[in-house]
């Protein structure tokens, strides 16, 4: 019987970690290294490398290592102060958005980071299948849509084995891939002099507040996932500079190898880099690994964001499904259907970004555990929907896609296209949805509504 009663409390242990409810304190098993491990994987992808490719020869090399720096500091800040606040209360981003937008207005949020993040599973498998492709194009281990599978079935497991089991994986993962890394920067820099290339000027086709909107854009990408990890750190600490210097070191140097490959050789597109160095097998490890720490990131946070949705659904399940789909999607369609419109959804996240941080760091909002899952309580507002912080993420959501809308379409409208093409649209939307937030809040405490 004692036996029995205790294999029922594993199996609800072992359940918490799929679930939206806190996770209480003692059950708390991420340390600084557990969240370093997980973000320091997330780092090195493809998309990294690409987005810093994209930055040069538009800008000189020794600016586009400042922007990345600088970037990072911002970004990786913003992503530390989300996980402090999924460490406070324990519960993931989607639950967090209740105390913001309302019990009931934080399901909206929840339905388009599902489907965001099953899109990016999908655009991560097809980025990581074509470039094993590329690198060995004549052999049978370049079967794209073998790759997809394989890629698609390695992310779906490393997923549902959950995250008490995370921490070994994650940092063996992590050793291989800094030592890849280090191995890949080497190759970059033994083939292209780093002193050469930092006296190369760069074209002007960008502007050095663009660019630094490019390299702040990818950690606030991050931003809707962060609680869903730091929810099982034991400290604020761990939570905030885990998060923070896991990502900044990864990030900031595939932003780095990408920026570097494509003043020397002129390749954008990283996979057109990887056919180009012809290291075969290191660049297949590093792609295979990165996918996987990399995806797993996004399966796991749909499920999570699917039980926001419906509370009762099964997350282990949900796992399968968004693994399946993510793997489909990546068979069937071509990723140039969908990239642009994922990457506008994702501004959504911006907007939600800036409510967020500016409710709990500067009005103040008390997060209370109890009150996030209380259909009545502090956060019911009027009939679930806060209405202040819905129209205040609408009017942030417009004004992106407004500033953004000419790079990802080709539709100009004036002054707005010009203003997002000087300063980006990621700052500009942070500041402008915290003044309007803050005010419209501050207003309404002097009014003494809720």
């Amino acid at each position: 019987m004692e036996k029995k009663l205790s294999k029922n409390k594993l199996n609800k242990s072992l359940q918490e970690e799929y679930e939206i409810t806190p996770i209480e304190r003692p059950k708390r098993i991420f340390k600084f290294t557990d969240l370093f491990s997980i973000w320091f994987g997330a780092g090195i992808s493809i998309a990294e490398f690409w987005a810093g490719a994209l930055l040069t020869p538009a800008l000189a090399l020794y600016k586009v290592i400042l922007l990345i720096i600088l970037g990072h500091i911002i970004g990786n800040f913003i992503m530390g102060l989300i996980s402090i606040e999924g460490e406070k209360v324990g519960v993931p981003t989607m639950v967090l958005t209740r105390v913001s937008l309302g019990i009931k207005g934080s399901i909206l949020p929840s339905i388009l980071n599902y489907l965001q993040l099953i899109g990016w599973t999908a655009i991560m498998l097809i980025i990581g299948a074509s470039a094993v492709k590329i690198i060995f194009p004549h052999s049978f281990l370049g079967n794209y849509y073998l790759w997809i599978v394989i890629l698609g079935v390695l992310v779906t497991l490393w997923t549902y084995i959950g995250p008490k089991n995370w921490g070994g994986i994650e940092k063996i993962s992590a050793v291989l891939l800094l030592l890849l890394s280090i191995w890949l920067t080497y190759i970059t820099l033994n083939k292209f002099p780093l002193k050469a290339l930092m006296s190369k000027s760069g074209t002007g086709a960008m502007g050095a507040m663009l660019g630094l909107d490019l390299v702040i854009a990818m950690p606030i990408s991050w931003a809707p996932v962060i609680a869903d990890y730091s929810r099982f750190s034991k400290g604020r600490g761990g939570a905030f500079w885990g998060t923070f210097i896991g990502y900044f070191f990864s990030s900031s140097l595939f932003y780095f190898v990408g920026a570097l490959t494509n003043m020397a050789a002129g390749k954008a597109d990283p996979i057109a880099i990887i056919a180009f160095y012809a290291i075969g097998i290191p660049a297949m490890l590093v792609i295979v690994f990165s996918t996987a720490t990399t995806t797993f990131l996004d399966v796991y946070s749909a499920a999570v964001s699917f039980q926001n949705i419906l509370p009762k659904a099964s997350a282990k399940k949900q796992i399968l499904l968004v693994g399946m789909l993510g793997t489909l999607i990546a068979l069937v369609f071509p990723i140039a259907k969908y990239e642009s419109f994922l990457l506008l959804l994702g501004g959504a996240f911006v907007s939600l970004t800036g409510i967020m941080i500016t409710d709990y760091f500067l009005v103040k909002k008390r997060l209370d555990e109890k009150e996030i899952f209380n259909e009545r309580g502090a956060y019911w507002y009027k009939n679930g929907y806060n209405i202040r912080a819905i129209f205040v993420w609408a009017m942030g959501f417009l004004f992106y896609i407004a500033l953004a809308v000419e790079g990802l379409f080709g539709v100009h409208i004036p002054v707005l296209s010009e203003f997002g093409t000087r300063f980006g649209s990621s700052i500009p939307t942070l500041i402008l949805v915290g003044l309007l937030y803050y005010v419209m809040e501050a207003k309404s405490s002097k009014g003494g509504k809720k």
